[in-house]
Order: C-alpha cells, then structure tokens, then sequence
C-alpha cells in the first residue's frame, strides 16, 4: 500500500488572489471592490502564523503540566509580474505596492489591505483571509538577462489571518446554528459564487436556523461581529460544511468572522495591460545613464512596523515606523570602480531615476552608502561593481 498527497496544496491549482484597501486597518469595505495583483502570480498567498505558545511548568515539574497560547504574530507575502504603475495619473495608488511608497500627512502608510486567497480542490474551497495588512516593499528587481516581466514582492504585517475549507452543497437550503447559547444576536451573511444566491441569518444560539435562499455554492460567509461558540454551516442532509471557529475554540482569542461577503460590490476583473520589462528600462543618475552597463538592478522600501501585544485581545497593534528606502544596481563601464569609491568617500549626492514604461521612480538626494568591491579578480573580461544607494526621499510620477 502506497500513500500519495492528492491535495489543494499545488503550485498547479488555480488561486483567485485579491485585495481591497480597508476603510480602517482591519476592516474590509461593505460591498467591496476587489482587485487584482497581477494576471499572473509567482506565488499564492503565504502565510507564516505563530500563535507563540508556551509550556507551563511549575515548582517541581519536570514536565510540561499545560500550553497556553498568546498575543499571534502574523506575516503575509505574495511575488507577480509587474503590470500596473505604482500611481496613476492623479498621483494615488494604484499597483498595491504604491501603498507602501506613499505616506499620508499624518506619516501613516496610505492603506491597509484585507487579502483573500481562494482556491478549489474536489468539490469543496479553502479560503485564506488577512485583515488589518501593512505593506512593505520587499525587492522590484530587474535582469536584462531575463525577457520575462519585472517580479515584485510585497510583504505584510497583518492583525488577523485565519483559514476555511468549505464543502460545496448542490442546490439546497443550509442550516446554521452555533455550539453556544450565547449567540443570539449576530448576523451571518452566506453568498454563492458571484453573489447570485444571498441571505442574511440572525443566529439563535444552538438552535437550528434554516435558509430561505437555495445554494449552489459557497463563496461567502461572514459574521458582523465574533461569536463565543462556533458556528457551523450544514447542508440539508445535516452534513458540515463549514465552521467558524468561536472565542471558546481559542485560548483566549476572538472567535472567526469568516470570508469577507461580496454584496453590492465586485470581484476583480483581469488588468489586462501590458506588463513592465526591465529590458525596455531606462535608469538615470542626475540626467545621465547610470552606467555603461547595468546587470541588475532593484529597490526596497520598509516601513519598519513595531508590532505590540496589548490587553484585551490576542492581536498586536501594529505602529508605522521609519521608512528605510534602498536602491541597488550591478554596473559596469571604465572607471566605474573609480567613480564609485569616490562619490562614496565623498558622500555625493545623486537624483537617480528609474524609468519604467508606465511611469518614473525618482530617489531623490541618493547616497552611494555601499561601493562595492574594487579591483578585478584573475580572469574577469569586465569587472562589475555592485552598488547600494540610500535616498532621502521617494517620488513617484506616472506617464
């Protein structure tokens, strides 16, 4: 006997990854108009989780007596070809990464993100849901070697990030209830896929609540507020579809909201534009090319998050901190190795521009703070030169 995985756990599967920006740091828009990373993704979403549980032991035990959990740690991330600018035409956001350039008058980073992660396998759906996600810039590289598009990754800090699997029923009404008396006054909001089929259920504690609305599908269900039992979905013939997991299922957290409900809002469409290539870029160093011959060339921006345990709740607060901004580039050309050993010991002042086709990246006032190495090694026909620059500032302009 063999034993083989056949699971949604594949890089083959179909992903359906889309963002929102929040109308507050954890809260997703009623009716929300999702979008679109990219046409094409490098990665799923992937979430690294710790819920940072300790073992207790007291005078005398040799052994661990019991595990409690505490405040979680939750961190997000996601890789695609570039399509979009960071801004359009009116100077906002466009490309989610833009939101962690931008700063608002305040310091704060322009927008948080609510992602979800959809995927099927075998009549039933897994959902990924991250809420309250602070964006940082991890690396936008590019290789003239590559004829591929420009591959972006974005990193997050997020408040709250759980998983569902939901079996599908086939047309039939669902039944809700929760494990908990308690619960009699919150609102569950079940969709089918696109919306077609819509209800809103009060729960009445472990009574049995019965649908109207026949579903096909599950695509949504969402409670407007975190329940002390769980709630579980059932199909007609009493089989669990789903569950919410509620504050009595958790060392001391709240309990699920679940999968953000569609409403009068829309799933994104595909962006459909041309993608950024770095081998029709231009990059500039105060109004001339940046070298003979740039390799590779990249940028990051981190906000520097601090990330808080507070009373009260097993989810951190999260603060915008400094912004810590890096440009990258491995030249080569005559002198360079010169040039750049001296604008570093000089501490010289650059503008340095990043042409793209759907817009301009400048640093303003960039410092070489990283020369490279200088002198050539036995053998090498042109030495390269890897150099490192720190910007006073970031703008952004689109075409």
């Amino acid at each position: 006997m063999t034993n083989q995985a056949t699971d949604a756990d594949s890089g083959f599967r179909n992903h359906r990854v889309e963002f929102v920006r929040e109308d507050e740091p954890g809260v997703t828009p009623a009716d929300p108009d999702w979008g679109f990373f990219s046409d094409t993704l490098e990665t799923a979403l992937q979430w690294e989780g710790d819920a940072q549980i300790e073992g207790q032991r007291g005078l005398g035990d040799y052994e661990v007596q019991n595990h409690f959990t505490g405040t979680e740690d939750h961190s997000v991330s996601i890789d695609y070809h570039l399509q979009r600018f960071f801004v359009d035409g009116s100077g906002d956001p466009d490309d989610a990464a833009g939101d962690a350039i931008l700063r608002d008058n305040d310091g704060g980073v322009l927008n948080t993100h609510t992602i979800v992660d959809k995927t099927e396998y075998d009549s039933a759906k897994t959902f990924v849901v991250a809420r309250g996600c602070y964006p940082n810039l991890d690396d936008v590289s590019g290789d003239p070697g590559s004829a591929l598009p420009i591959v972006l990754s974005l990193d997050y800090e997020a408040k709250n990030v759980r998983m569902y699997k939901a079996d599908q029923p086939t047309g039939e009404v669902l039944t809700v209830r929760s494990t908990s008396s308690d619960d009699t006054s919150q609102t569950l909001t079940l969709e089918s896929q696109g919306g077609y089929a819509s209800e809103d259920v009060t729960l009445d504690g472990t009574t049995d609540v019965t649908t109207t609305e026949s579903f096909s599908s599950l695509e949504a269900f969402e409670l407007d507020e975190p329940c002390e039992g769980d709630v579980v979905i059932e199909d007609a013939d009493g089989n669990e579809l789903t569950r919410l997991l509620g504050a009595e299922s958790y060392d001391g957290a709240q309990g699920d909201t679940g999968v953000p409900a569609l409403g009068d809002g829309s799933h994104a469409d595909p962006i459909g534009s041309e993608y950024e290539r770095f081998i029709t870029d231009e990059i500039t160093k105060n109004g001339a090319q940046l070298a003979a011959e740039v390799r590779s060339a990249s940028f990051n921006v981190s906000n520097d998050y601090s990330k808080e345990p507070i009373m009260g709740t097993t989810e951190q607060a999260i603060h915008v901190g400094d912004q810590d901004a890096e440009f990258s580039a491995t030249i080569a050309g005559n002198f360079e190795s010169h040039s750049s050993m001296t604008d570093h010991l000089q501490a010289n002042e650059f503008t340095l521009e990043w042409h793209f086709s759907g817009g301009t990246v400048t640093f303003e006032d960039a410092v070489l703070t990283s020369p490279g190495e200088v002198g050539p090694e036995s053998g090498d026909i042109i030495a390269t030169i890897d150099n490192g620059f720190e910007p006073k500032g970031i703008s952004l302009n689109s075409n």
